[in-house]
């Protein structure tokens, strides 16, 4: 069920002080600066409840049960933490066994004499009733576990996802196992395990390396970002959990562009240390508002932390450095992780082609009543009709599929691809660029969907790597069947965002009947979500107390923390008025009477800029500029973050030092308050805020622990109603990272037939966590000469982590079709792809397009030998081709071609920033608009004129382009005008593709001259006759 994501945004300053911290340890081991032992106890009296009652024996036995479980809690956290802090923490609780100042029957004063003038049963105010929240357990899995206990605890199925202590400082990383791509795998266990710790190291390096390196001193911004000055600042409550807010500087005082920066995405690994590093936190990005981002003197954005600690969480003055590795993204690695460990090796479908590479496919078991009907004639007719349906659609819908010859024939080579998708389990098919992959899926689909309407099939699975393909697919489908869910809400299409389940859950609690009918379960889980609010309050309560300027007395007594006999002496002499008993007394009158009240050391605790927390309550709404769909689990499909917020103006701060608190021993349990000294009160009252604020602090922890569990099992319960809605759909898409989130619910869905497009682009760790038992159609299109998948630590190329399954399969033989002719390019464009596809033909339609228009050639590499640098972000820029390809684009929008028409391509995202930067600022209407891209980031598209700047030209390594890969996607753009620049001396001379493709470009169709020069020849449209040489920027204006 959806509803808004309430979020509590409580800012807070708590505890001031990290070098007397009240005795304790803090989360990384090391001492804060050492307390007195004998201050160190938080716990009421033993003989005495919170009240100040005495026990009965059957309360003191429930409660000493209730210590044993805490006991047994702290155990088994300990367990996880660094032994440094275990032992120190086994020191300090050696200490607290004893303590003088426990209360006994006689104490030195006497007995004391009560004054009757307080309730001992008087409700703190405002205060919600404590609850008991022991029956909130964790979720059980939607799948079921328990095969993992045939596993010893040392499988890859227990190890922690993220970045250990032991990963950062181990000497040596254990080197992760090969993937094998010439030859099947010896195990299903041995496939899985090497997927796993494959992506695991690619998660886990650059984090591990940015650590040892700030270590070490040697920080490389290409590589990290150090932030100063992370202190704590405010909590959320949110959907995912207790969230964080802190506060930073960048470090060396830069300026940010938050509006177009990475930094801090949501979903993003951080590292937090106090010490230097010595001792890491992790913690995930949630929030990245840009109205707190504005100031560069108070930068804030919202964290959670992996592990909790409540001792430094709600500690204003810790002072962290945080680290941000500039490679890998944690959200997209870890449900991925995740998913692999939960995979049953019984259960992988397509086992013997997965890991045995078998050849022999057989036909979908759910098909074999129809796959008869699926014959040559049926498929040709399909093809030629489906365009029609698709209502006259750009590219393969308009006469696609016919032979050049225009008769109403079909290419064998297109029979062949339909009918392996069809008819085939475990359907391979590679699509070079403009051969129609696309089509041949959506007309795969609408067979599929048309045919199967009797066969308990289960929705159709779409699966794409990007959000863009994902829309575009989506949208084809949308022409001919309208029962789809989108899984994922950063669709940019707006007929396909009406289709995420955030909407379709909208419309089905609005609209109960078409609920009741469509079978929606649409209950909510209420209970959890009351017991959410009653936490959320009384944590808001706790927190309201530790910004009180006084700690009301009769808190302290219900804690334990003073003795009745002391609550009624501060009633003698008029300390305690009846008025202000009435609204919870407090010690203020009693400290002030002190002889050196004005004494300003004394009392500097009572300072404003140190004390006097004021939570002033105001309502706000706010969404996040950026989604945070990479990091909601199980909310991903929500698109708004809103709540409102309450702020703490001030500092609390209570300074426990060696003379304020030296010789107070004698006096901590003196029943009669007023017979403590003067000299000794403030030290005394500092001891009891102490403890005071320590349970408070020891509270919060544990409601934190409560939320956290709650908002999983909320989670948990909308996991269920998705299910109900899921299955209303007859075609579900992702992206490949929803793919990995949702596995359990895909499980739950029982699909049979699933379709992956970009297949080749994907990780095959990512494939495998879409897939669930009960698939048994398996489609995949995509083309292995174009992008790998992408990954962050490129020595893991070497391990082969970044080759498809696709491409494995169709490396070791497996059978597969190869479309064969194109529809994008003009022949002479795709000429310059035949060291890559020999056999790739021409359909007639791409000889017909006319020139472009203002150029006497329509391909043209323009070469020179201007050095390209590096830019601010370590990335290749090189500025005389930004010259160039901007002034050459404004010209060609000169010539009556709309921005949309072109497209600048970079191989370099620095580049790509220079151009952008560069048109902004031309001054030429319209120039904004061009698209400018980096290659990789244009994979899959097209346009009718590209502007290819390859940047490198420096004596050495031509970097990306010695790829092939992208070398490929860089040239197969263009349909119509391909204008490339760059230096072709130095690409020959280093690359032996590329020595191909410019001599091809040497050799004119006609024989008469070269496609290849440091001039280009630009003609007028209207005086044909009129043509000018351009070699650099200036010779625009001439």
């Amino acid at each position: 069920m959806a509803t808004n994501i309430a979020v509590y945004y409580v800012m807070f300053t708590l505890t001031k002080g990290r070098n007397n911290a009240y005795g304790r340890n803090n989360a990384y081991g090391a001492p804060a600066e050492e307390s007195f032992g004998w201050f160190d106890d938080p716990t009421p009296s033993r003989s005495q409840n919170r009240h100040g009652a005495r026990q009965q024996p059957q309360q003191q036995q429930q409660q000493q049960q209730q210590r044993q479980q805490q006991q047994q809690q702290q155990q088994q956290q300990q367990q996880r933490q660094p032994q440094q802090f275990r032992q120190q923490q086994q020191q300090q609780q050696q200490r607290q066994q004893y303590n003088p100042f426990e209360p006994k029957n006689q104490n030195r004063h006497g007995p004391g004499k009560p004054y009757g003038q307080f309730d001992q049963q008087k409700q703190r105010r405002d205060e919600p009733a404590k609850e008991n929240y022991s029956d909130i357990k964790k979720p059980r899995p939607l799948i079921d576990e328990t095969w993992k206990k045939n596993y010893p605890p040392g499988n890859f199925r227990f190890q922690a996802i993220y970045p250990t202590e032991e990963d950062i400082n181990a000497e040596q990383y254990p080197a992760p196992p090969e993937n094998i791509v010439h030859k099947p795998y010896s195990s299903t266990e041995q496939y899985l395990e090497t997927h796993y710790r494959l992506l695991r190291a690619d998660c886990m390096l650059p984090v591990r390396d940015a650590v040892r390196s700030f270590r070490k001193g040697a920080v490389d911004e290409s590589e990290m970002l150090v932030y100063k000055r992370v202190r704590p600042t405010g909590i959320l409550f949110a959907n995912m959990g207790v969230l964080h807010r802190m506060s930073f500087i960048v470090g060396g005082g830069r300026r940010v562009n938050w509006r177009q920066s990475k930094r801090l995405t949501p979903g993003t690994l951080v590292c937090l240390s106090i010490d230097d590093f010595a001792h890491v936190r992790l913690a995930t990005v949630v929030e990245r508002d840009l109205d707190f981002l504005q100031n560069p003197r108070d930068l804030r954005i919202g964290i959670k932390f992996l592990h909790p600690d409540p001792q430094l969480d709600f500690d204003r003055d810790i002072c962290y450095t945080m680290i941000e590795s500039m490679q890998g993204y944690y959200e997209a690695y870890r449900h991925v992780l995740k998913c692999l460990q939960d995979l049953d090796p019984d259960t992988l479908p397509f086992k013997p082609q997965l890991v045995g590479l078998d050849p022999d496919i057989q036909g979908p078991r759910y098909s074999s009543h129809i796959q008869g009907q699926w014959d040559h004639e049926f498929i040709a007719e399909s093809v030629l009709n489906f365009p029609k349906l698709l209502k006259g659609e750009e590219g393969f819908a308009r006469n696609k599929a016919r032979d050049e010859g225009g008769d109403r024939t079909v290419r064998a080579n297109v029979l062949e691809a339909m009918e392996r998708l069809l008819t085939k389990e475990f359907a391979v098919v590679q699509g070079p660029p403009g051969t129609g992959k696309t089509f041949l899926g959506l007309l795969a689909a609408n067979i599929l969907l048309t045919d199967c309407r009797t066969t308990a099939t289960g929705p159709i699975i779409v699966i794409c790597q990007t959000n863009h393909a994902l829309d575009q697919f989506l949208e084809g489908i949308m022409k001919f069947e309208d029962r789809i869910i989108r899984l994922g809400s950063r669709s940019k299409s707006p007929v396909v965002s009406e289709k995420t389940l955030y909407k379709v859950r909208q419309y089905y609690k609005e609209n109960a009947d078409f609920a009741r009918n469509d079978g929606v379960r649409m209950g909510g889980p209420g209970r959890l979500y009351k017991l959410k609010g009653k936490v959320e309050a009384e944590m808001l309560s706790l927190l309201d107390e530790l910004g009180e300027e006084y700690v009301p007395l009769m808190e302290l007594h219900e804690l334990g923390i003073i003795t009745q006999q002391q609550l009624d002496s501060f009633a003698q002499d008029g300390w305690v008025t009846r008025h202000n008993q009435e609204e919870n007394p407090t010690a203020e009158s009693w400290l002030k009477a002190a002889p050196h009240v004005h004494d300003p050391e004394a009392m500097s605790f009572l300072d404003d800029s140190l004390l006097k927390d004021d939570f002033l309550p105001e309502i706000d709404e706010e969404e996040l500029e950026e989604r945070v769909e990479e990091f909601m689990t199980g909310n991903i499909d929500e698109p708004k973050l809103m709540g409102k917020s309450v702020d703490v103006k001030r500092s609390i701060v209570c300074h426990v030092d060696d003379d304020m608190i030296s010789g107070i021993e004698d006096w901590i349990r003196t029943p009669n308050v007023h017979d403590i000294p003067g000299s000794k009160r403030l030290g005394v009252y500092k001891y009891w805020v102490r403890r005071y604020r320590t349970h408070i602090v020891t509270r919060l922890g544990e409601l934190h622990n409560v939320f956290d569990l709650l908002c999983e099992n909320i989670r948990f319960e909308h996991r269920k109603s998705d299910e109900s809605i899921l299955k209303t759909a007859r075609v579900i898409g992702m992206t490949t990272t929803a793919a990995s989130k949702y596995h359990d619910l895909l499980h739950m869905l029982k699909p049979k037939i699933m379709l992956c497009e970009e297949a080749s682009e994907t990780l095959e760790a990512h494939l495998l966590c879409a897939l669930t038992p009960s698939v048994e159609h398996f489609i995949l299109i995509g083309d292995h000469e174009q992008l790998r998948p992408s990954v962050s630590v490129h020595d893991l190329t070497f391990k082969m982590i970044d080759v498809s399954l696709f491409e494995r399969l169709v490396k070791n033989k497996f059978p597969f079709t190869t479309l064969d002719t194109q529809r994008r390019m003009r022949p002479e464009i795709r000429q310059l792809l035949k060291p890559i596809y020999p056999k790739l033909k021409d359909h007639e339609t791409v000889t017909k397009y006319e020139s472009v228009r203002g150029m006497v050639d329509n391909l043209w590499f323009l070469t020179h030998d201007e050095h390209d640098a590096v830019g601010t972000n370590n990335s290749h820029i090189n500025p005389h081709e930004v010259g160039i390809a901007t002034r050459l684009a404004v010209y060609l929008l000169q010539q009556g071609y709309r921005a949309s028409e072109i497209t600048i391509l970079a191989m370099y995202s620095g580049q790509r920033n220079l151009i952008q930067d560069r048109l902004r600022r031309i001054g030429e209407q319209d120039a904004e608009r061009i698209r400018v891209s980096t290659v990789d980031g244009f994979q899959g598209e097209e346009n009718e004129i590209i502007i290819l700047s390859l940047v490198r030209s420096n004596a050495g390594s031509i970097g990306f382009l010695r790829t092939s890969n992208r070398v490929c996607v860089g040239l197969s753009r263009a349909k119509k005008g391909l204008y490339i620049l760059g230096n072709a001396k130095l690409l020959m001379d280093q690359s032996r593709l590329w020595s191909n493709i410019i001599g091809i470009m040497m050799q004119h169709p006609d024989h008469s001259r070269f496609q290849i020069g440091n001039r280009m020849r630009l003609q007028c449209s209207q005086h044909p006759e009129m043509i000018s040489e351009i070699g650099l920027e200036a010779e625009f204006d001439q």
